[in-house]
């Protein structure tokens, strides 16, 4: 058989080569179709986790603000002074190589240790009051600082 008479041949009314061609034609279509379906939904993940990330950012700048905010010397001088705290005197400073040593010369306790217990009054009167800058609330960040 000629190639010529395969293009005229007919099956049930239809030229062979017709046939050939819509089943190629949906097969096509039907990949096509399932690969923007597939990379519709990788699109979607992506934006998931790309929101996800700008989240997480936003929050690591907040944190970090906090901390800045926490660790400004003078509150920490003020937190020092309402705990009545006193610089550590030279003779208390170490190196930390000498640690190890310090460790070893300690006589640790070798019996078990006991609790004593603690009246509620005393708790009481030993809660940490309030450092002005602790009940004040953070600095405000804009929107803009944060992109």
């Amino acid at each position: 058989m000629s190639s010529v008479g395969l293009f005229n041949r007919r099956v049930r009314g239809f030229r062979v080569v017709e046939v050939v061609g819509l089943g190629i034609l949906l097969t096509l279509v039907t990949s096509v179709y399932l690969a923007k379906t597939f990379a519709g939904r990788e699109r979607q993940e992506i934006s998931r986790i790309e929101q996800q990330i700008q989240d997480e950012a936003s929050r690591k700048r907040l944190l970090e603000a906090e901390v800045a905010h926490l660790e400004q010397p003078r509150r920490i001088e003020q937190l020092a002074m309402m705990m009545q705290l006193k610089p550590i005197a030279p003779d208390h400073e170490i190196t930390e190589d000498a640690l190890i040593d310090v460790a070893r010369r300690r006589d640790l306790p070798r019996g078990p240790v006991t609790a004593t217990p603690v009246a509620p009054e005393a708790l009481i009167a030993d809660e940490p009051q309030p450092v002005p800058d602790d009940t004040s609330t953070p600095p405000q960040i804009s929107g803009e600082a944060l992109r």
